[in-house]
């Protein structure tokens, strides 16, 4: 008789639903994860006992009819449990328009009633909503005369208390207008991803209260951008973006063509106030960053363990910034382009692979794993490949050539 799976071991059991919800979370192509986890909790009563508590800590709202459902069937003890939450966000709410009273916002989704059951919620996804209300516009007029319908991002999902939460990411498309932190408290955040097209705080009128949460973020350690647009970067340093925090992870990509571009001025800010602390930097993407800069930055990151970069690049290959890289490094990611209008570096990119091989494949101490790509001119002259891979398989090392950014454009 062929064992089953509750013949395992419990603790081995165990760790399968660990890791099994790890995966059911991760999020490919912006896409939401749906609440298909659940469905294991009916299968028999032993796993829903040993999964329950693990399982039922996060919950994933896709569209108006599963949150209008959680809202009208969920128990509130299930609510209570709840410490991890991926919703999609339709944004829209309803303005009041009286000009003696301070401005009321109604949301037009149900979410924000479902998120305030959720008191124990520490990690909050926010994805692009596709399937929302219709609006029927004439009873929209006969129930709010008064009002007006608008986009406000945070305040569809909190009207009116702040969330503080511990992990605030957005998987939202370029046009989404997020404005930030109205009803974000981003004091508590350690985590932070952003996406859509972003929108500052207003400043603070003079002699009054300011219009949204203060912008201290001392707990603030992972930041990612991707397909982030607007002007909201353009006009500030790193410091300006995410005053008082303490960022040991940085990873940016551009995601769209019209997104905020990377440049000079915002990784020198980074580096001076969080160099000495920052282990993970990724730049995906990047065509306004030079390789000066970008030597210069890695001179002064002592402590880096990670670094991918994917450069387009027009006529700037003068510094070789492999050279620079720190010997506190095990992951090592490189990609280095011609902007299809420009003529190819090719002595410069020998210089790169060059110092690849001197700096990074004989390394005393072997990187654990090596991701490289060049033109193939360049790695069959002198049979550069092959040497290349003899070297990480003597040394044990991984070793992966050819493109890698779509791939880790998708895990980000």
């Amino acid at each position: 008789m062929r064992p089953s799976f509750l013949d395992l071991p419990p603790e081995l059991r165990l760790q399968i639903y660990d890791d099994f919800l790890d995966e059911h979370q991760r999020v490919r192509l912006r896409t939401q994860p749906s609440n298909a986890h659940i469905r294991l909790l009916h299968t028999c009563r032993l796993i829903a006992e040993e999964a329950g508590s693990s399982f039922r800590r996060y919950i994933s709202l896709l569209h108006e009819h599963q949150i209008h459902a959680f809202v009208l069937y969920t128990d509130p003890a299930f609510c209570a449990q709840i410490a991890w939450a991926d919703v999609a966000n339709d944004g829209r709410v309803f303005h009041s328009s009286a000009n003696d009273q301070p401005e009321t916002v109604t949301p037009l989704s149900n979410l924000h009633i479902a998120l305030a059951r959720m008191t124990a919620l520490k990690r909050l996804r926010v994805f692009q909503c596709r399937q929302g209300l219709p609006i029927n516009l004439q009873n929209t007029m006969s129930l709010h005369r008064s009002r007006r319908l608008g986009l406000k991002f945070e305040r569809a999902m909190f009207p009116k208390d702040a969330l503080s939460p511990s992990y605030y990411e957005l998987y939202v498309s370029p046009e989404t207008r997020v404005d930030l932190f109205q009803a974000i408290n981003p004091s508590n955040i350690v985590a932070l991803r952003y996406s859509g097209e972003m929108v500052g705080q207003k400043r603070r009128k003079r002699d009054g209260p300011p219009d949204s949460m203060s912008m201290s973020m001392p707990a603030l350690r992972h930041v990612v951008l991707q397909g982030v647009t607007g002007n909201y970067f353009d006009r500030q340093t790193i410091d300006e973006c995410f005053p008082d925090a303490h960022i040991e992870s940085f990873s940016y990509a551009l995601g769209h063509r019209l997104g905020f571009e990377i440049r000079n001025q915002h990784l020198e800010s980074l580096v001076a106030s969080h160099g000495l602390r920052l282990r993970k930097l990724v730049l995906l993407g990047c065509n306004r960053l030079s390789s000066t800069v970008i030597t210069q930055s890695l001179e002064n990151l002592p402590v880096l363990q990670f670094f991918a970069l994917h450069m387009v690049t027009v006529d700037d290959l003068r510094s070789n910034f492999v050279r620079a890289l720190p010997p506190s490094l095990t992951a090592f990611k490189l990609q280095v382009i011609n902007a299809w209008y420009a003529s190819p570096l090719l002595a410069q990119e020998r210089d790169l692979c060059e110092a690849f091989e001197g700096e990074i494949l004989q390394r005393d101490t072997p990187l654990a794993s090596v991701y490289v790509c060049f033109r193939d001119k360049l790695l069959v002259e002198g049979g550069r490949k092959d040497r290349w891979k003899q070297i990480a398989e003597d040394r044990r090392f991984r070793l992966h050539i050819g493109p890698w950014e779509d791939q880790m454009m998708e895990d980000m």
